[in-house]
């Protein structure tokens, strides 16, 4: 078995002993969000002195195990807290003292949601890629405290660097920047990827600590030690843009490319040493160490224990053992990206020509992306509904690596049409002052009901485009719309 072949780790964390679990349904980031790519951690601390987890974060209003949430954080007497419409951030967890008055960490939204935490600088943003966390600050003279969240805050970085296979001492290039996986909000501003702020920077040299040592800590308890003699793979500073430029250079055909990475996406959100989740659980394992016990040869069962693994989760026997023998003849990892997109390539061209055809030739995602989930990835679910959320994955890598700017198909509302009525289906949809979410907000919403569009552009952030409301109050996304 391989738990008889692991390392023993001190970590207090794992798939065994999770976080504790609190998320924030109700507030607006979570409801706004997307997915993102994980790359890394990024620590903040909140600036006020208040210790307490229950100031910032409570359970939904209708929570199954709402009491039992309250009584273990404690309740926010006064509502000022973070799950509500009206709080322009949102992080993926908190730590802080419990109503016990015992440290913890508590998430609050999934680990590849893209928090709404440290903002933006002239570089951009480590919101994309980055998991956030806040420490809920004392009056920074505290040893005691400091030391326990300080701790919390190392095991919960150890915990998610494992899970995602993060190295805690690498670094990523963004956008022509070369930023650490472990960074702190102040480190984020000073790379040009973060707003103007000093955390955490302002309180960990008050304990003789820094970024430094917090990367050392974490590395510390998650054992990396490194290896001559294991074939490692190859670290990709953007895999997603690599996938896309590797596959147009192949394929030459943008439709094609984006359809058969949205597939790739829903199988293994692009990462290649990605373990199926099931089997992580079943295993005990996480990605990173499977990867290296196959590396190793000391996880024999790799051709026949079914467990979907790598880029497009290949799991029936004969595919993987030709995965395995493809990776060994380069002397590659099993978990290498640039091998598996070899692998791929090498695959689809021997045993998959018809749906090769179709994503060369195909004029829309839909139909790129149909090809690849019915002829090539065969998944249990083929319904219509899990179609259509593969193509959307599609489109959207289309629209951020090919897009022209023209709205996709979206019942009819484009400029031809104004103006015309739409029916609001969300809640709480924002006005903003122009065509896009990296336009400002206008501080108002639009609730639920039916509104004039005299006007649509494309724009980030809405796949039906922007519509301009007749009353001149601004700009909203037409993807929370329907055509009246």
């Amino acid at each position: 078995m391989i738990g008889a072949r692991r390392k023993v780790r001190m970590m207090k964390y794992s798939d065994k002993n999770k976080p504790i679990i609190c998320m924030m349904t109700q507030s607006t980031c979570y409801k706004g969000t997307k997915k993102m790519a994980v790359k890394g951690v990024l620590w903040h601390s909140t600036g006020a002195n208040n210790p307490t987890i229950k100031r910032y974060v409570q359970p939904d209003d209708n929570a199954a195990d709402r009491d039992a949430m309250i009584k273990l954080i404690g309740k926010n007497a006064y509502g000022n807290d973070w799950n509500h419409s009206s709080v322009q951030a949102g992080l993926n967890a908190w730590i802080g003292k419990l109503a016990d008055g015992s440290v913890a960490a508590v998430q609050t939204m999934p680990w590849d949601f893209r928090p709404w935490g440290c903002g933006s600088g002239s570089k951009g943003s480590c919101n994309n890629g980055w998991i956030q966390f806040e420490i809920c600050e004392d009056g920074l003279n505290d040893a005691e405290y400091f030391a326990k969240v300080y701790k919390e805050a190392c095991e919960l970085t150890a915990y998610l660097c494992q899970m995602f296979g993060i190295d805690p001492n690498g670094s990523v290039n963004m956008n022509g920047v070369k930023v650490p996986t472990i960074l702190c909000h102040a480190d984020s501003h000073k790379l040009g990827l973060g707003s103007n702020h000093g955390d955490v920077l302002h309180w960990l040299p008050k304990f003789g600590k820094s970024m430094d040592t917090v990367r050392a800590d974490v590395a510390a308890l998650m054992g990396a030690v490194p290896s001559d003699d294991v074939p490692v793979a190859d670290k990709v500073d953007n895999p997603e843009k690599t996938i896309w430029d590797y596959l147009m250079r192949k394929i030459g055909n943008a439709y094609g490319v984006a359809g058969l990475m949205g597939n790739l996406y829903a199988e293994s959100g692009l990462r290649a040493n990605n373990l199926q989740n099931s089997y992580e659980k079943k295993l005990n394992i996480t990605d990173a160490e499977y990867t290296r016990l196959v590396d190793e040869n000391a996880y024999p069962d790799f051709v026949r224990d079914k467990a979907g693994y790598g880029l497009a989760q290949w799991t029936f026997w004969s595919r993987k053992e030709a995965l395995l023998k493809f990776a060994r003849d380069k002397g590659k990892s099993i978990g290498d990206l640039q091998m598996q997109l070899d692998f791929l390539w090498k695959e689809l061209n021997i045993g998959y020509q018809a749906a090769m055809i179709v994503l060369q030739n195909a004029e829309n995602v839909r139909e790129a992306s149909d090809a690849v989930l019915l002829w090539y990835e065969r998944p249990a679910d083929q319904s219509d509904a899990v179609q259509k959320k593969r193509a959307g994955y599609g489109q959207g890598y289309y629209e951020k690596y090919a897009g022209d700017g023209k709205l996709p198909a979206s019942g009819g509302m484009s400029n031809a049409d104004c103006p015309f009525l739409v029916r609001v289906t969300a809640k709480d949809l924002r006005i903003r002052k122009g065509n896009g979410t990296n336009t400002a907000w206008t501080g108002k919403y639009v609730p639920p009901g039916v509104y004039t569009i005299v006007e649509v552009k494309a724009g980030k952030g809405s796949k039906a485009g922007w519509g301009r409301l007749k009353s001149g109050a601004g700009w909203i996304a037409l993807s929370y719309t329907k055509k009246v």
